[in-house]
């Protein structure tokens, strides 16, 4: 008979025991797996329900975890963050806050974002971050600003450097550009106006430069049309001019001229037309004989005085002032005579102008004299001008105005009637008074004649005389009646 075999107990308890452990660990794991993710779930849910979301930055601040307290005081504890630093130039100064009575009020704005949040879905903010802006109400005392910004260093005067624009200025041998000047002037108004906006937005610095707060100068000396005015100025007054007195020579240069022209502030150059003016009164002043007294040695030997008359050397001031004006835009060396109204004959000095040609006449003797070249070629005897009648011949040097052969003289009597004589050489020097032949006086001629029968203030000569005067006087040449 066959034994059947048992296994030994131990072997079959142990089997079990195996086979059976495995099962029970894994739902005991995952059981409290799932107890502990609910409670962390259930925690988050109850945590955030009174706290905004993990990685939330509201206005780039960060309020993550915090209550709406918490949050709120983030913006309205913090003025600190609302104090702005100027940079200026030569120093630093500040504009806190609590100095301008800032007040900040963020209302239920926090909170709306907190209440927009879904609280069952907290786990989601770990996994990135919510950007929120909110509107965050900012006031201030408005004079406290005002006068914050008014004590500013920058705007005491004894700190402020005015910005000055570049010029040009006349130097030791030319005209030269002196630069601008920058300065430190803060542009006040736009100051206050970013102050104001800052204050509110919550910037930290401004930098007065990079803003362009300092006014600045309108003209640089690199500006073209600063170059350009500093070009012409130097060439109006290089212009060396040299006046040709024959006797002497006038020199006008840079000394002088500098004087005359004119910047404006806009770079424009001119010349003064009253100091170019001035300098041609002074030319004329200067060398003008018309109407100088004159030394004269008559052709009896006797020194006087000769005094009156047109004749001589007049500068023409409109025409020689125009021409100047030219001559200096132009900008070149010039040797030139001045531009004259009236020109004598020779300019051996201001009052030696009458030189060796010349018709002399002696009222007092009743002679008159032609001297050529230093030589006396004629001595006769004339008459003048008639006294009683006041017609006499005026006293002076003339030049001579014309010739004319013949000619018909015409002019009123002194009883009102008129006369008309025909002369053959008739030579004017001072208006209708002139030298002319007079044939109706039939050779009678010098002494006392003048007193009681002179002419109507003209010279009369006897027609040889007359004619050898004609043949060689010439327009301008000087007559020195005495």
């Amino acid at each position: 008979m066959t034994k059947k075999q048992i296994p030994p107990e131990s072997d079959k308890n142990t089997e079990t025991a195996v086979s059976g452990s495995p099962l029970r660990v894994t739902a005991a794991a995952a059981g409290a797996a799932l107890i502990l993710i609910l409670g962390i779930y259930a925690f988050g849910v109850h945590y955030y329900s009174g706290r905004l979301f993990r990685n939330t930055r509201i206005n780039n601040h960060k309020v993550g975890g915090m209550t709406v307290s918490e949050a709120e005081r983030v913006f309205t504890d913090d003025l600190a963050s609302h104090e702005i630093i100027l940079k200026e130039k030569d120093r630093t100064e500040s504009i806190r806050a609590e100095d301008v009575g800032m007040v900040i009020d963020v209302g239920d704005r926090v909170k709306k974002v907190k209440d927009s949040q879904n609280k069952w879905k907290w786990f989601g903010s770990f996994f990135g971050s919510k950007e929120s802006d909110i509107k965050i109400d900012i006031s201030y005392d408005e004079k406290k600003l005002t006068q914050v910004i008014d004590d500013l260093e920058c705007f005491v005067p004894e700190n402020v450097t005015p910005p000055q624009n570049t010029y040009i200025q006349a130097g030791e041998k030319e005209f030269e550009i002196v630069p601008e000047v920058l300065g430190n002037t803060v542009k006040k108004k736009q100051l206050s106006e970013l102050v104001r906006k800052d204050l509110v937005s919550g910037v930290r610095t401004i930098d007065f430069e990079k803003e362009d707060l300092y006014k600045l100068p309108k003209y640089y000396q690199k500006d073209d049309v600063v170059k350009k005015a500093l070009k012409t100025a130097n060439k109006y007054s290089h212009a060396k001019i040299v006046y040709n007195m024959e006797y002497t020579k006038e020199t006008l240069d840079y000394s002088k001229e500098k004087d005359w022209i004119v910047v404006s502030d806009n770079f424009a150059v001119t010349l003064d037309d009253s100091k170019v003016g001035d300098y041609v009164v002074k030319l004329g002043n200067k060398y003008n004989s018309m109407g100088l007294p004159r030394p004269f040695k008559t052709a009896n030997g006797n020194k006087i005085t000769i005094v009156d008359g047109d004749y001589g050397w007049k500068i023409d001031f409109k025409k020689e002032k125009k021409k100047l004006l030219k001559d200096l835009k132009a900008g070149k060396d010039v040797e030139r005579d001045p531009v004259y109204s009236y020109k004598g004959v020779v300019r051996k000095s201001r009052t030696d102008d009458i030189g060796d040609t010349y018709v002399e006449v002696s009222t007092e003797a009743q002679e008159v004299w032609m001297f050529v070249d230093g030589k006396c070629i004629l001595n006769s005897s004339c008459v003048t001008g008639q006294p009683s009648k006041h017609a006499e011949t005026t006293k002076g040097i003339y030049s001579l105005t014309f010739k004319k052969s013949p000619a018909v003289l015409t002019g009123p009597n002194a009883d009102g009637s008129s006369y008309s004589s025909d002369v053959t050489y008739w030579m004017p020097f001072n208006g209708n008074q002139g030298l002319h032949d007079a044939p109706w006086r039939n050779g009678d001629f010098g002494g006392s004649i003048y007193k009681t029968n002179g002419s109507h203030g003209c010279v009369n000569l006897p027609v040889s005389t007359a004619k050898t005067i004609y043949e060689h006087i010439e327009k301008g040449d000087p007559v020195i009646i005495y």
